[in-house]
């Protein structure tokens, strides 16, 4: 690894700081152990704690507005691997108290979402919240598994035989964070999520298994945070974390992704449009969270 490009990626954030010594370095907890402090008191994750509204939620909404909602600040604290706060135990209560989970009944009709819930369950586990709500997630995310090993956010709305990419690596994401938070849903999640791999993985992770086109440009447009899309190298960064072993499937989108560098450095791809609060993106220099996401893949699968 670069020099330049690593030292880069420390001075950036706390938070990149923290991951680069801790996944690319691979240091020991001492080393950067002290940037959980310091996200604490600068830095984007401090810049969003301190945007929380007076009643605990963000944006003044749940869901929406994307993306400045409590839902999805509390998903890109998650993604930063922010520590558990004052302010993220009030937010983490604002998404149950007003059903933004998409499995959970509270309102009539209720309304249920498996991307919803997959996000949900990642921020909840992550931060491991409400966790007399885990039962019940995983048995309406095991119900809704559909035969292709993945699910469907149109689920049960209406009727479907194929998963959506987007919605099976959300809900990938939050069974990981789920079996990392407690092993007693180990098992289970293990059978649901080895199904769901084998889906992602039939498409080559970004192509159709009937015809073989790219099924989605955006899916080889990396982009952070991704929000609720898909895309190659959130799938494979959420591979390697799991230590998945290589797999043939893989080759194309890592390739694609190892030509997306740039002087060591890989960049933004195009945002989902809708409000934002700042961007993580450095102009002109790149995205650190990209570069850190794209040099784990890279360290594990080559």
């Amino acid at each position: 690894m670069d020099r330049e490009v690593i030292d880069w990626l420390i001075a950036s954030d706390p938070a990149i700081a923290r991951l680069t010594k801790r996944d690319l370095l691979e240091l020991p907890r001492k080393e950067w152990d002290y940037h959980e402090q310091e996200m604490l008191t600068v830095g984007w994750c401090r810049r969003l704690l301190d945007l929380q509204d007076p009643d605990g939620r963000w944006g003044q909404g749940l869901y929406g507005p994307k993306f400045i909602s409590t839902h999805y600040t509390l998903m890109l604290l998650r993604r930063l691997e922010m520590v558990l706060t004052p302010e993220i135990e009030n937010g983490c209560r604002q998404l149950i108290n007003i059903n933004a989970i998409g499995s959970i009944p509270t309102t009539e009709p209720p309304r249920v979402d498996a991307c919803i819930t997959g996000m949900g369950l990642s921020i909840l586990a992550f931060f491991n919240q409400q966790q007399q709500l885990f039962p019940e997630i995983l048995t309406y995310l095991e119900d809704n598994q559909l035969h292709d090993g993945g699910w469907n956010c149109v689920l049960p709305q209406r009727p479907t035989k194929h998963s959506s990419m987007h919605t099976t690596l959300l809900v990938l994401e939050g069974l990981k964070q789920l079996a990392d938070t407690s092993s007693i849903y180990r098992s289970k999640i293990n059978a649901l999520s080895d199904q769901a791999h084998e889906f992602l993985l039939q498409h080559n992770l970004f192509r159709s298994h009937r015809t073989g086109e790219v099924i989605d440009p955006g899916f080889i447009d990396i982009s952070f945070p991704p929000r609720w899309k898909y895309n190659i190298l959130t799938a494979l960064d959420y591979f390697a974390s799991i230590n998945h072993p290589y797999d043939h499937r893989m080759e194309e989108a890592i390739e694609i992704v190892k030509q997306k560098e740039k002087k060591g450095r890989w960049y933004q791809g195009k945002q989902m449009g809708g409000p934002t609060f700042f961007s993580t993106n450095i102009a002109h220099q790149g995205s650190p969270f990209n570069t850190v996401r794209a040099l784990r893949v890279i360290r594990k699968y080559l």
